[in-house]
Order: C-alpha cells, then sequence, then structure tokens
C-alpha cells in the first residue's frame, strides 16, 4: 500500500508531458525486455545442445576401472596366449597384475621379458609398458607339495624354485600383497590330447582333468579366503565341452565339461561363502603356442573364418581379454555362475555352410 501511495504521489506531481515521456519509456523499455528475452530463448536450445554434445564427449562414458584392484593370473608363459591378453587388459583398466608361470616355462619367461622380447606386445594405449608386480613359479597339478612325487622334485626343471605348489603360491600372494580381487585361470593341459577318446588311458584322462579343471577347484579354494568381497574368479573353457570337435581328445573335452559345471557351482558355494563371483570364457580358436600342441588348430581356425557368422572375421586375444576385464569389473557385479561366448558366434551354428554335402549340381 505504501508504494501504491507513493506511485500515485509521483504521478500526481509529474506534468502531463513528462507523465506522457515516462509512459513512451516504459512502453519501450518493456518492449526490449521482449524482445532480449526471445532472442535469448531462440539461442537457449542451441546452448543446451552444445552443453549436451560436451557432457557425451567428457562426461558420459561407461569406462571399466580396476584401480586399486589386484589380480594373480595363472597360466601366463609368452606373450601370444589369452592369459598375456587378460593380463593386459586388466592392467589397461589399472589393475595390479601379479602372475603365476609353469615352473618349467618360467626361466624362458622371466629372461624373455628381462631382455625386452615382449616389451612390444606390453606396451598399454598411453604408450607404457605393463609392468608385473610379481611373477611367482606355479604348478596347479599339485595342491601342497606333499602331493609332489619325487620324480618331480628332483627333475632339474623346477630345480631352484621352491613354494610353486596351489597352497603354497597363495601363501605367498597373501604374505606379499595381502588380499586379491580378481583371479583368473587360465591353465589346461592333456598329456594325451592328440588320442581319441576310445584310446585315451586311465593315467591320461585323469592327467586332462586334475590340470584343467580340478586346478581350478583348487586354486579357488586356496585363493578364495585371501579375495576381497566382490571379487571375481574367471575361467577359458572350449566348445568341445558341449559340441563333438573330432581331434580334440585325451579327456580335454571332458574336461572342459567339467569346469563348465563346477565354474556354476563355485559360483553358488564361493558366492555364499566369500561373495565372489564365478565365470567361464568359452573363447574361440586361437593359433596361440600351446593350442598349436593339439595339431589341426589352423583348420579349426579356418572352419570359424568360413562358417560363424561373423565370417572372414579373425578372432583375437584381445577380445578374450576385454571380456574378461568386463566380467572382473564392478559393470558385471550381477553376472555370476555364467560361460561367456567369444567365438564370433560359431557356438550358434547347427550346420557348417561349407559343407561338401551342400553342395549342389547343375
Amino acid at each position: 500500500r505504501r508504494s501504491s501511495r507513493r506511485t500515485q504521489r509521483l504521478i500526481h506531481s509529474t506534468t502531463p508531458s513528462s507523465t506522457m515521456s515516462s509512459a513512451m519509456a516504459t512502453q519501450q523499455f518493456t518492449a526490449n525486455v521482449l524482445r532480449t528475452g526471445a532472442r535469448n530463448a531462440r539461442k537457449a536450445p542451441r546452448a543446451a545442445s552444445r552443453m549436451t554434445v560436451r557432457a557425451a564427449q567428457t562426461d558420459l562414458t561407461l569406462p571399466i576401472d580396476l584401480r586399486g584392484k589386484k589380480a594373480f593370473v595363472a597360466g601366463v608363459a609368452d606373450d601370444q596366449g589369452f592369459g598375456w591378453a587378460i593380463s593386459k587388459c586388466l592392467a589397461q583398466a589399472g589393475c595390479e597384475v601379479i602372475l603365476g608361470t609353469w615352473v618349467p616355462a618360467l626361466n624362458i619367461f622371466e629372461t624373455s621379458l628381462r631382455r625386452g622380447k615382449f616389451d612390444e606386445s606390453r606396451k598399454l594405449s598411453d604408450g607404457s609398458l605393463m609392468e608385473f608386480a610379481k611373477v611367482y613359479p606355479m604348478d596347479a597339478v599339485f595342491d601342497t607339495y606333499d602331493d609332489v612325487p619325487e620324480e618331480i622334485r628332483t627333475n632339474k626343471r623346477y630345480a631352484g624354485n621352491e613354494k610353486w605348489t596351489v597352497t603354497e603360491c597363495a601363501e605367498q600372494v597373501e604374505k606379499d600383497f595381502g588380499k586379491i580381487d580378481i583371479l583368473v585361470h587360465s591353465l589346461a593341459n592333456g598329456p594325451e590330447v592328440a588320442k581319441p577318446l576310445l584310446e585315451t588311458s586311465r593315467n591320461g584322462y585323469l592327467a586332462a582333468l586334475s590340470a584343467s579343471s580340478y586346478s581350478k577347484v583348487s586354486m579357488l579354494q586356496r585363493f578364495g579366503p585371501i579375495m576381497n568381497k566382490g571379487g571375481a574368479a574367471i575361467s577359458l573353457t572350449y566348445l568341445a565341452s558341449e559340441r563333438i570337435i573330432p581331434g580334440y581328445g585325451g579327456g580335454m573335452s571332458s574336461a572342459k565339461a567339467a569346469l563348465e559345471s563346477d565354474t556354476q557351482v563355485l559360483a553358488y558355494e564361493a558366492g555364499r561363502k566369500w561373495g565372489i563371483r564365478v565365470n567361464t570364457i568359452s573363447a574361440g580358436p586361437l593359433g596361440s603356442r600351446a593350442a598349436k600342441a593339439i595339431g589341426f588348430i589352423d583348420d579349426m581356425i579356418n572352419y570359424s573364418l568360413t562358417n560363424a557368422p561373423l565370417a572372414e572375421k579373425p578372432l583375437s586375444a584381445m577380445e578374450i581379454g576385454q571380456t574378461a576385464a568386463f566380467l572382473c569389473s564392478p559393470l558385471a557385479s550381477g553376472i555370476t555362475g555364467s560361460c561367456i561366448y567369444v567365438d564370433n558366434g560359431l557356438h550358434a551354428m547347427g550346420l557348417a555352410t561349407d559343407a561338401k554335402s551342400l553342395e549342389r549340381s547343375d
């Protein structure tokens, strides 16, 4: 009311001409405000759009972030296989990587690493080289030193190394690093892999299961207690676990089937006991040094290139590594007990497109 009275007194005290001038000025000011507001309104969508683009370029990303995490990777003996690719992807995500290398291969691996033979393969995206926190000798076939037979204890390929059984290795890792977050099982061996199953001996069959599937059970038994809650364990399997792959013998197909079945049971037991996730990756054929021991890996690679849904696309070890990094990250916190196929879709095929029986004569 006081403001209204002051306004009335001001109006009554002015002359008609000054009142007219004031009114015109007010109208002009209002018009200017309206024009400015309209211009700003037209600019607003463009400005908002530019801000959205900037946000998309900077903030709206979904990275695999493993900084502050520690991984133990078993089964790395060169820079060609899946274990190396998994280690590299974990390191790229910021994870500290600890290796467990088969004892007879340890000396050659460390020598090659020290002499820079792996430097090109060690390069990360920023140009730096992947570093390993430590490389331990390990033979996942033996749980404790009491399990080691005399011929292995005295074997010159094991000479100079100690504390390389699964139990001893886990104890050393805990002593040196405390708890870990990620456990990678990237190892397999079948001494009679080239033999058909009908020609495989009991010892050969059981050896394949021991090295290729029970070793994962043993590792999780020993490393599980030193893993942080929310951690992850992964392994590598192959399509022969569920499909007939002639030539993949010696009990190896059975070992991979056991590995996949154990993955589900361990997912339940380790999940309830330690709060960790357990998965496996079914990788397509790759011409690694270990795979070449089978004898027909090149044929399997060519078969996949011809018959997989993603035909003529070579499979890269890094594709398995990237999948492993995802499965070990918080982005996959709801995935456990799963077998993830990374094989260009070959597992989904029920008919070979290049089969001679499909050929038609004109």
